[in-house]
């Protein structure tokens, strides 16, 4: 998966997560604290940068994903609906809250990192299990890449608090990319098949950030700036050839693109003056697509795909004001948004052949495609007729079909709001009011099973201090197996509750009550344990108050 950007009103920003829908964007600003951390100068900046960022991202996350699922419909335009000519089998991944996209390879694994507790923890799905992946010693771990030998790289914070690039793999374990003997921070941000990592380091807790390229056999390498472009600068993607697309950053707020190459070196990209550009993927043969703000005033972004041989091509923005890449395959066909004057938005496609092509919505105002794979697949998130956000996939042949309406066998209550990765095999990751979760296309019976599926907490959203909280799950024992037993964690330190289990049939309820004493934010964590042994876990958030 391709890592990408957002840009605020007056600067652009390097985040350890991919771009959101831009529906969604003004929440995502806050994490503007990030771009800060990888890019600034001073070690108690980004410390108390990072502090910033820990502490507002539970807040953040519920507002942007709540107000996703709340966004109301404006108008009847939709595309196809599609055919539901695949079923998809549900896989729970995990509870807590999207801490940055997930990353999807060619087998299916999947690398992701949620929060929970107010920290930040990664996670590796091999086929079968989930596992949590460790840190270097710190609270806080951010997955940016997976790869097809399931190595998974990032940032962690070391046992001394400071940022670190990191490697991972399940018989390795994770190392740490270490920027020197200064003292200073890494950030790993992309990772080819060939255990390659780019990102940015610096060589002392107070230095300017540099782009770096890490193997293992190498080692860090500094990859030098491009004529015209200062410090601070970040390596942000790169392909299996050996090219990486990064950005350098001027005057502390825009951004520049640059390309390097082992034979060519660095250089800048020219993107027909444009005062900021970024870069979202690598092709096969170099190209470099992105998106670029033409002037302050021009009013939004335009991609661009560029190449060292011929330069920069503007992609245009179809039938609206402004557009977006936010994914492409090696092949060049690129996944994004269009957005009109009236703050429509429409997920759009593009390829060298058919050009730049709107795909409709499922009845509502605003579309958003968010990643494409080879087989011309491209997921994303689209309003349906009642202004309710719903994760789709689209085709060529099929449209714009709601992944809602292609599930084999859904738990009780669980919707999808919205489709974030897709591998070549059209194994789908989205999240869903239950967590994250893996759509796996057909899928024989216990193939790659996790347990039990589960449907989302039933519970409300607040409760006063002393009163009863109660709280229902619906279940799925797809393969079988019967249920061991189902616990409750409240969150405020009192015991697991075991509650209340009904079981007939394969499918499945639990229910519980719980009094909190003293005011906060608590996150209800309920795991339901089969005869296997095979626990999977869903969380719900409550706010307790002053009665």
């Amino acid at each position: 998966m391709l890592r990408l950007f957002v840009r605020s009103s007056s600067q652009r920003m390097m985040m350890p997560l991919a771009q959101p829908p831009r529906c969604q964007q003004a929440g995502f600003n806050l994490m503007g604290a990030f771009m800060r951390v990888v890019l600034g100068n001073g070690a108690s900046v980004v410390r108390a940068r990072w502090k910033l960022v820990r502490a507002a991202w539970l807040l953040l996350m519920s507002l942007v994903w709540g107000a996703a699922a709340m966004a109301q419909a404006f108008g009847h335009e939709h595309g196809g609906q599609g055919s539901p000519h695949t079923s998809y089998r549900v896989i729970n991944l995990g509870p807590g809250t999207i801490a940055a996209y997930p990353h999807i390879n060619a087998t299916g694994q999947v690398a992701f990192s949620t929060v929970s507790g107010g920290r930040a923890a990664g996670f590796f799905y091999d086929g079968t299990v989930v596992r949590n992946i460790g840190s270097l010693g710190g609270a806080n771990v951010y997955v940016a890449g997976l790869n097809d030998a399931s190595q998974v790289a990032g940032t962690s914070l070391n046992e001394h608090g400071i940022e670190n690039a990191f490697v991972w793999s399940a018989g390795g374990g994770m190392l740490g990319i270490r920027s020197g003997a200064g003292g200073g921070r890494s950030y790993g941000l992309a990772i080819n098949s060939h255990g390659v990592v780019t990102g940015s380091f610096s060589q002392a807790p107070d230095g300017p950030a540099r782009p770096f390229r890490w193997s293992v056999a190498g080692g860090a390498e500094d990859l030098g700036l491009a004529p015209g472009l200062p410090w601070p600068s970040a390596g942000r993607v790169l392909n299996d050839a050996g090219l990486i697309a990064g950005v350098a950053t001027i005057d502390d707020e825009q951004t520049h693109a640059f390309a390097w190459t082992r034979s060519g070196g660095t250089v800048a990209i020219d993107t027909r003056g444009s005062v900021e550009s970024t870069p979202v993927a690598v092709g096969a043969a170099g190209e470099v697509a992105g998106n670029r703000l033409a002037s302050f005033e021009d009013g939004g972004d335009r991609p661009f795909l560029w190449t060292r041989a011929g330069g920069m091509v503007d992609l245009g923005t179809g039938r609206g004001t402004t557009a977006w890449v936010n994914a492409m395959t090696p092949g060049l066909h690129i996944a994004g948004g269009i957005g009109y004057a009236d703050g429509r938005q429409r997920a759009m496609s593009w390829t060298r052949r058919g050009g730049m092509r709107e795909l409709g919505t499922l009845g509502g105002r605003t579309s958003v495609a968010r990643d494409v794979n080879a087989r011309g697949q491209i997921v994303g998130f689209a309003e349906d007729r009642a202004g309710a956000m719903r994760a789709f996939v689209w085709s060529a042949d099929g449209g714009m079909l709601d992944l809602n309406r292609a599930l084999r066998r859904a738990p009780p209550g669980l919707v999808l709001d919205h489709a974030l990765s897709i591998n070549d095999s059209g194994v789908i990751v989205a999240s869903s009011n239950a967590g994250l979760v893996l759509l796996r296309p057909g899928g024989a019976q216990g193939d790659g099973h996790l347990g039990h599926v589960l449907g989302p907490v039933v519970a409300p959203a607040s409760v006063t201090v002393g009163a009863r909280l109660e709280a229902r799950i619906g279940f799925l024992d797809d393969d079988g197996t019967g249920t061991r037993s189902v616990n409750w964690s409240w969150g405020d330190g009192s015991a697991r509750q075991a509650g209340k289990l009904r079981e007939t049939g394969g499918i499945g309820t639990a229910s519980a009550s719980h009094g909190y004493a003293a005011p906060g934010v608590y996150e209800l964590v309920v795991t339901v344990v089969d005869r296997d042994g095979r626990s999977t876990a869903v969380s719900h958030r409550v706010e307790v108050t002053e009665s």
